[in-house]
């Protein structure tokens, strides 16, 4: 059968026909926004609701909510009693929740910046104080919520034009992590930590120490090449101060719980898998602390935004000594003094933590089900493109290292397989960063999909067979 070359190729898949239709979204996206600009100026307060759709368009939604004004401040949003919507007016238009606690020149304080979206109506006198008045009504939404026109009576009470649009927008979103699901999470984290810590025992390393090369390739790889390439890919993609701490705070976090059953399925080199996460999990102790804030404030000072940073270096060593440190500790302590027990409960210790750790994903999935679906596509591409980072570091170190393959298989994963439960227990600590919401969206969304892709890949790697040279070694060192 006749090849059919590029030159002939349709011209529906061609990338002059590509361009041209990016082209038109471009010209007709800009021509669509300058429209509803223009619409938007003309609204007065007392149109009718059919003057506006008359003017504006039908809009993408109408939402019946309840506005509470604080004249000086803003309005809060309430729907299905719970805050919907935050709306800062005036001069604090341009405040975003990283500049909360920061005053005006009259020393009077916005506190409509502490509320989050998702936070229950009660929480709005508790923190903001009195509303001025509560009016019921109903806002006509346009560009996906760009432009908002507020109607009372079925006619125009106000008209709000959102500045903190994308990304920015993320900080305004508190996660549904409440106090008992996050002890949840953090006991579900020290106990696959001491599952970890039950596998680590001294013989893991005897033949490390003979050929440490690929240990030391890992380790350059998670602690010293991913946290490095993270701050260049945040350079050059421009992303807001929170999302890009985000992404520093994932890239400084161990590898993650399940890299080892991954590697076991891709036919990488358990032994070194094991080591590496054993080394991982007791250098995180003191690593994830010093490599977030190195790079956290070297971003902080960089960052064309002036911007409040809390990086409590004690505080972050505190939280990961409790979760990594003490478990490990127990769970190697518990190993050698109860070697027989301790061969009977492993595998139903790492299978149930694991089984454990996958429903806490799907339960925290179900419960911000509505911000996922309203808001995952703001980051989407960015998790993608440092997930896809991260396994490409360890490949490529690998690679260069010129370490059998089965070892470039464990270092891919170990590498792109990051302990994001961790950041999120970091992220939602009220003495750090009390939930930071871009943040928090960064690494829950990482705690999804590094599984999904660490699967896949070890999938693909599984049906690949190594050369038979590499099996024999492999047999000879998982018996030593």
């Amino acid at each position: 059968m006749k090849k059919l070359s590029v030159n002939r190729l349709p011209f529906f898949l061609s990338l002059r026909f590509t361009i041209l239709i990016f082209l038109i979204n471009v010209f007709a996206g800009t021509g669509y926004a300058k429209k509803h600009s223009d619409a938007f100026a003309q609204i007065k307060n007392g149109m009718l609701t059919h003057e506006v759709t008359e003017i504006m368009g039908e809009p993408v939604k109408i939402e019946k909510v309840e506005r509470h004004v604080f004249p000086k401040f803003g309005k809060i949003i309430v729907k299905d009693q719970k805050i919907h919507d935050i709306r800062i007016e005036g001069k604090f238009s341009d405040n975003s929740p990283l500049a909360r606690g920061q005053n005006d020149i009259t020393g009077n304080e916005n506190r409509l910046r502490y509320l989050r979206i998702g936070n229950s109506k009660d929480d709005i006198q508790t923190i903001a104080g009195e509303p001025d008045r509560i009016i019921v009504g109903e806002d006509y939404v346009y560009e996906k919520g760009r432009y908002i026109i507020e109607t009372e009576n079925n006619a125009v009470s106000g008209s709000f034009q959102r500045k903190e649009t994308g990304l920015g927008r993320l900080d305004w979103v508190k996660l549904n992590f409440s106090p008992g699901a996050l002890l949840i999470m953090n006991i579900t984290i020290a106990f696959i930590m001491f599952g970890v810590a039950l596998g680590i025992k001294p013989e893991s390393f005897k033949w490390v120490i003979k050929e440490p090369k690929s240990l030391i390739l890992g380790i350059f790889s998670q602690f010293l090449a991913l946290p490095t390439l993270t701050f260049v890919l945040i350079y050059f993609i421009q992303p807001t101060p929170s999302v890009a701490l985000g992404m520093i705070l994932v890239a400084a976090c161990p590898g993650g719980n399940i890299s080892n059953f991954m590697s076991s399925v891709a036919k990488g080199n358990m032994a070194l898998s094991i080591s590496l996460t054993a080394f991982a999990t007791i250098a995180a102790v003191f690593m994830t602390p010093v490599n977030f804030a190195f790079w956290g404030k070297l971003y902080s000072e960089t960052s064309n935004m002036v911007i409040p940073i809390r990086i409590d270096f004690f505080e972050i060593l505190r939280t990961v000594m409790l979760l990594l440190g003490l478990p490990v500790v127990l769970g190697i302590g518990f190993s050698r003094k109860f070697p027989k027990v301790t061969a009977r409960i492993i595998e139903p210790v790492k299978k149930l933590s694991m089984v454990i750790f996958l429903i806490f994903v799907f339960m925290a999935l179900m419960g911000n089900w509505e911000f996922f679906k309203s808001y995952i596509h703001l980051i989407i591409f960015i998790v993608l493109a440092h997930n896809g980072l991260a396994l490409l570091t360890g490949f490529s170190i690998g690679s260069l290292g010129r370490v059998p393959r089965a070892d470039r298989r464990s270092l891919t994963i170990e590498t792109g397989i990051q302990n994001s439960g961790l950041g999120l227990v970091l992220i939602f600590n009220p003495r750090l960063f009390d939930g930071l919401g871009g943040m928090a969206f960064i690494a829950a969304w990482w705690g999804i999909w590094h599984i999904i892709s660490g699967l896949v890949m070890a999938w693909v790697w599984s049906k690949k067979p190594l050369p038979e040279e590499e099996l024999e070694t492999l047999e000879v060192k998982s018996e030593r």
